[in-house]
């Protein structure tokens, strides 16, 4: 992979609501020439959707992770489970795999009782093509930059499901906010215009999401495969005495180039890290060399077919 190329992910997935002329400086290119890198990626579909990033903890969201099987892998059926599950307002995250599992699934829902009533409903409507691997919990979530790109000074983190106090937000804020999630890439004028506020009270609005928190960031999805990035879900039991290392693991995730995400979870594992690099190398043996592991459970990326932070805001 070419480095401006590299340069250029690392910089719109870093913020995809950057104007062509800023990404052309940080990528030291012209405005007319990131805007035509950036529109050929997108043509090839090497870039996918945008998306933004939202704690929805504050919104009295909880996530949970499921893994599936098919029962029968069948290339018909599963892009018709694919395609409905996609319809599902409370998932908010659809990963295909190529080992591991076959679907990682992250639900968006405001209890446990509503998961079981969503999750039941999709296993008996999927029934015989579809059996439930495990189920996760979400804790807390650190997002990286995608350092292995480029080597950034800057190793900043976002933290989502730390501080699980409630935020109230007016109906202004809440339609702007859904249309931010729906468009993330749509230009302030067009989203105020839909919204029928001025574009004065939509920047205001949009910047009090951002100081509050709600809004962590502007991302997008790659289409690692054929990007020839390598993607890795991995799964972590510590053994009993190693369980009080949990959070030097965490830190350790934090500062490693190629975790671009740790979680810590609820169920038979208690952390899970993706990992992404250039180069198709494990990092499960140095995990492994460095914190008592007790088990692990690795998941080989395929396509990422859906992914947002917040379930569509009229099912509130």
């Amino acid at each position: 992979m070419k480095t401006k190329i590299k340069k250029l992910l690392f910089e719109y997935s870093r913020n995809s609501r950057i104007t062509t002329k800023e990404l052309g400086r940080k990528i030291r290119a012209s405005q007319q020439s990131a805007s035509y890198l950036l529109n050929n990626l997108k043509k090839k579909k090497l870039i996918g959707e945008p998306v933004t990033i939202v704690d929805a903890v504050k919104l009295g969201y909880i996530d949970v992770i499921v893994g599936f099987n098919f029962i029968k892998i069948n290339p018909i059926i599963k892009k018709e489970i694919i395609g409905e599950l996609k319809e599902v307002e409370s998932v908010i995250g659809i990963e295909e795999a190529k080992e591991g599992v076959d679907l990682l699934v992250e639900y968006s829902v405001q209890n446990l009782a509503a998961l079981n009533k969503i999750h039941t409903e999709l296993i008996h409507k999927f029934d015989k093509r579809l059996k439930t691997a495990f189920v996760f919990p979400l804790i807390t979530r650190v997002m990286n930059q995608k350092n292995y790109l480029i080597n950034s000074p800057d190793n900043k983190a976002i933290i989502l499901f730390g501080d699980r106090i409630l935020t109230e937000l007016s109906d202004n804020e809440l339609k702007v906010l859904n249309k931010l999630v729906n468009f993330p890439n749509k230009k302030l004028i067009d989203l105020a215009y839909s919204l029928k506020i001025s574009i004065k009270t939509l920047v205001k609005i949009k910047k009090d999401l951002e100081k509050k928190n709600i809004i962590r960031g502007y991302t997008t999805i790659l289409n690692h495969s054929k990007l020839g990035i390598n993607r890795e879900i991995i799964f972590l039991r510590f053994s009993s005495e190693g369980v009080k290392e949990i959070d030097k693991f965490i830190l350790y995730a934090r500062n490693h180039k190629n975790i671009i995400e740790a979680v810590k979870v609820i169920g038979a594992s208690q952390v899970g890290i993706t990992v992404e690099n250039l180069n198709k190398a494990s990092i499960i043996q140095e995990i492994r060399s460095n914190f008592p592991i007790e088990s692990y459970m690795i998941i080989k990326s395929e396509k990422i077919h859906k992914r947002r932070y917040l379930p569509e805001l009229n099912s509130i």
